[in-house]
């Protein structure tokens, strides 16, 4: 019997620009380690870029781009289609959310919230009459205003955190059954390395001495990420740590934030550095390979995140990452989710996210040896919570209950020929051997090939014609 085919649609898939990218082709990877057959859907353009590494079903994401992917994906003969949700990934294009109406009832569809709970008009004298009329329809369970059908009409929902699951339950009460959450795994692996060596070594690339203080940030850069602040907080910590160097290690560019946009932005912080004159105490390392992240990591003293509106643990792979790393790690909570950061010990929570607040956090964990370690060792307990062979055994537990839940549907009567979706029998049983291999031994790490903090995608499978699979059905 055949493995299991998993469609991943993942919109615009390059790791080195988005963390969906990065997540899909580390989820691929590990179903493909317990015996599924993963097939990472994009465009042909990222698709040729890859070597065969990834399918291409379309060359957009508009409305004919998404009816041109769903030609294409029926032709693979897929059990399960998987789509990858966050705007950004599809050009901020809503049209992904016609896929259920075009594909149908009879193959199965998971989706993924990676993003969510964030949309809102744009005009104020419109928006409680738009959010009226939008909460209308979702608890009708007509649409979604950021999802439109994805979330209305899929077979299951994954959310990454309990945050995301509160938003879905209020706007669509009659799905609550269908919602899963399944929480992310660390976006970088650790590299072989002795660490006192990799200390020394990656202070001398950043200019410092070898016992100086390293403050990291890591992560796509971004407006709303709080880097001006966490700039602000090193400047006040001169005067205790005159030797302290700060790196914001992340790619400059993103599907969120690019072209003078991002240039713009980089300025912005360099400009920042140099009126509290940070100059030279400041480093913007931009792209980095995986293997490079995670020597910085290992470096580290102390990583901050100090976003704007908080971070939510479960779906943040950064800051997991460095947990995995055994970095203490300060952050702010977020405003969705109080309930699942404030209070996790992992961390250690920063309000209001100001510069001394964060001065005074990234002080303590310097100068108290006793906090640092329990923030590793907490740090530590909580990654045992995010490992990608579990993440990938749910998933296929999951899949199995939606093959079989499709099967249902599409029984035929007695007396009539087996149906069978897409023209393939389901092979339910062989989703169900991969669901219940949780607990074999995991997957060797993934390949590395990099992104400013997030690995480059390892491939799933072997090698095949990226359009040709699309085309003739591989």
């Amino acid at each position: 019997m055949s493995a299991p085919k998993i469609g991943l649609l993942c919109g615009d898939l390059d790791a080195t620009r988005d963390g969906v990218a990065d997540y899909a082709g580390r989820l691929a990877a590990h179903l493909a380690a317990i015996g599924l057959d993963p097939l990472l859907l994009t465009t042909y353009q990222l698709a040729d870029a890859t070597a065969g590494e990834t399918v291409g079903v379309t060359d957009s994401w508009g409305s004919a781009g998404i009816a041109e992917a769903v030609r294409a994906i029926r032709r693979l003969s897929l059990d399960v289609l998987h789509v990858q949700f966050a705007p950004s990934a599809y050009r901020f294009s809503r049209s992904v959310g016609l896929v259920p109406l075009m594909v149908g009832r009879r193959l199965p569809l998971v989706v993924t919230l990676h993003e969510y709970g964030v949309w809102a008009e744009r005009q104020p004298a419109r928006r409680m009459l738009v959010g009226l009329l939008w909460s209308m329809a979702e608890h009708r369970g007509w649409l979604d205003r950021e999802t439109l059908l994805l979330t209305v009409r899929c077979d299951r929902v994954v959310v990454t955190n309990s945050g995301h699951a509160a938003v879905l339950a209020r706007r669509l009460p009659g799905r609550r059954a269908a919602v899963t959450e399944v929480p992310i795994g660390p976006n970088i692996e650790e590299a072989p390395a002795d660490r006192a060596e990799v200390r020394r070594a990656v202070r001398r690339q950043v200019g410092a001495e070898d016992e100086a203080p390293l403050v990291v940030f890591f992560g796509f850069l971004h407006p709303v990420k709080g880097l001006e602040r966490l700039i602000d907080a090193a400047a006040e910590l001169r005067g205790a740590h005159p030797t302290l160097r700060l790196v914001l290690a992340g790619g400059d560019e993103s599907h969120s934030v690019s072209g003078p946009e991002a240039q713009a932005l980089r300025r912005t912080l360099q400009d920042a550095a140099r009126r509290q004159g940070m100059g030279g105490q400041l480093v913007i390392t931009g792209y980095l390979p995986g293997a490079q992240v995670s020597r910085l990591l290992q470096a580290a003293d102390v990583a901050v995140f100090p976003f704007d509106h908080g971070v939510i643990m479960d779906k943040s792979g950064a800051v997991l990452a460095a947990l995995s790393h055994g970095v203490p790690t300060i952050a702010t909570p977020s405003k969705v989710d109080h309930s699942q950061t404030g209070g996790n010990p992992a961390v250690l929570w920063v309000w209001p996210p100001d510069g001394p607040a964060l001065a005074d956090a990234i002080d303590r964990v310097l100068t108290e040896p006793t906090l640092a370690d329990r923030l590793r060792r907490a740090g530590s307990a909580e990654v045992e919570r995010h490992q990608w062979p579990q993440i990938a055994a749910r998933h296929a537990r999951l899949y199995h209950d939606v093959v079989e839940q499709a099967a249902a549907r599409t029984r035929p009567w007695p007396g009539t020929a087996e149906s069978t979706t897409l023209g393939r029998p389901r092979p339910t049983r062989a989703v169900a051997v991969a669901a219940d291999n949780e607990t074999a031994a995991g997957p060797a790490p993934c390949p590395v090939s990099g992104s400013d903090s997030r690995p480059g995608m390892p491939s799933p499978r072997p090698t095949r014609s990226a359009r040709g699979a699309a085309d003739v059905g591989a």
